[in-house]
C-alpha cells in the first residue's frame, strides 16, 4: 500500500525535480546555467533517484553511482555535493507535512550509499594524480639519464 507522502511526491512528480534541479545547479560551480553539460547530465538521473526514495523496490545503485561520478571531479566540497539528498528531503517535508518525517530512513540509507560511491570515485581520482606523477618523474628521470 502507497503511503500518503508517496501518493503526495508522486502527483508532484515534475515540481519536486524541477525544484530540486534548481537546488542543485545552485550548489555546482561555474555556470548556473540548466542547460549545461553537468546539469544535463545530473537531471537525467534525478527520477531515478526519485523513484528509489518513493519506492523502497526501485534501485538506486545506478543513479547513485551516475550522479556521484558527476560530483566527485566538480570543485565543491564533499559535503555540499552530497547536501543533494538532503534537498530532496527538504522539498518531500514541503510537501508532506502532515506525514512527519516520512522519508528520513530511506533518504539516510541513500545518502549513506551516495557517500560510499562518491569516496570511490574520489580514490579513483586521486589514484589517477599519483599515477599520472609517477609517470612524470619516470619520465624525467630517464631524459635526465639520457
Amino acid at each position: 500500500m502507497t503511503r500518503a507522502w508517496e501518493q503526495n511526491v508522486n502527483g508532484n512528480r515534475e515540481a519536486v525535480l524541477e525544484r530540486w534541479l534548481s537546488s542543485i545547479v545552485e550548489l555546482l560551480p561555474g555556470t548556473k546555467s540548466r542547460d549545461s553539460l553537468v546539469a544535463s547530465a545530473i537531471a537525467a538521473e534525478l527520477g531515478g533517484l526519485l523513484d528509489a526514495v518513493t519506492d523502497h523496490s526501485a534501485s538506486a545503485a545506478e543513479p547513485i553511482v551516475r550522479i556521484t561520478r558527476i560530483l566527485a571531479v566538480q570543485e565543491i566540497a564533499p559535503s555540499k555535493a552530497l547536501s543533494i539528498l538532503f534537498l530532496l528531503r527538504g522539498l518531500i517535508d514541503e510537501l508532506a507535512a502532515e506525514c512527519g518525517h516520512p522519508c528520513r530512513d530511506r533518504l539516510e540509507e541513500l545518502t549513506l550509499q551516495a557517500f560510499d560511491s562518491y569516496m570511490k570515485h574520489r580514490e579513483t581520482i586521486y589514484q589517477l594524480k599519483v599515477d599520472e606523477g609517477r609517470r612524470r618523474m619516470h619520465m624525467a628521470l630517464r631524459r635526465a639519464e639520457a
